[in-house]
């Protein structure tokens, strides 16, 4: 005969259901924060360099065609992003270094930080100066204080808006009129659910 067996059953379930479009792009920006946060990012730029398209798919002007409707160029723009990602990270180091070498008085003000910060890393945990003593954060506050006031005298407000905005406008332009579907295929077919090719 059956003979009644109890089996306990308890606990949580945590299960997060997988996002997807949007959301999924959101969720991998968190991420990415929390890397750069806790001084990954040397390793996740390098990570996401290898990944580099060759240049002459990059610019091979025979793909640039208009797309022929709204939903396509917003598929269109998504997987263009997702493809040529590390080629548009070097368009922006690229720009960045270019106003660099061309603002030498910012070029100063940015070595000079550098090194301002690599000293305090260095050295002691507190420091007397007068009367009074500066903890570790306190240090850093101040030291970020002096590279902002330098970093504004030499005009890196207007240089970092230029950079973001030559970035955008090369970005947007290039992921809008470059013709998707003369990409490889994609591995993941969820990839952009909510966008419906018409």
């Amino acid at each position: 005969m059956a003979e009644n067996v109890n089996i306990e059953i308890s606990g949580e379930i945590n299960a997060t259901p997988e996002k997807k479009g949007l959301q999924k792009y959101v969720n991998e920006m968190e991420l990415l924060l929390q890397h750069v946060r806790s001084g990954a990012a040397p390793a996740l730029v390098m990570g996401v360099l290898n990944t580099r398209r060759p240049w002459t798919q990059f610019v091979a002007t025979e793909n640039f065609k208009a797309p022929a409707s709204l939903p396509r160029l917003s598929r269109r723009f998504y997987r263009n992003v997702e493809h040529f990602q590390a080629n548009y990270l070097i368009v922006f180091l690229g720009l960045f270094a270019y106003c660099l070498i061309t603002s030498p008085l910012l070029l100063i003000a940015m070595v000079a930080s550098f090194f301002g910060y690599r000293k305090l890393t260095s050295g002691p945990n507190t420091w007397k100066i007068g009367g009074w003593e500066l903890t570790k954060t306190q240090q850093y506050a101040v030291a970020a204080a002096g590279s902002m006031a330098l970093c504004w005298l030499a005009g890196a407000g207007a240089v970092l808006f230029w950079v973001l905005g030559a970035t955008v406008t090369v970005v947007a332009l290039h992921a809008s009129l470059y013709d998707a579907e003369t990409l490889p295929p994609s591995d993941d077919p969820e990839q952009f659910p909510m966008i419906e090719q018409v």
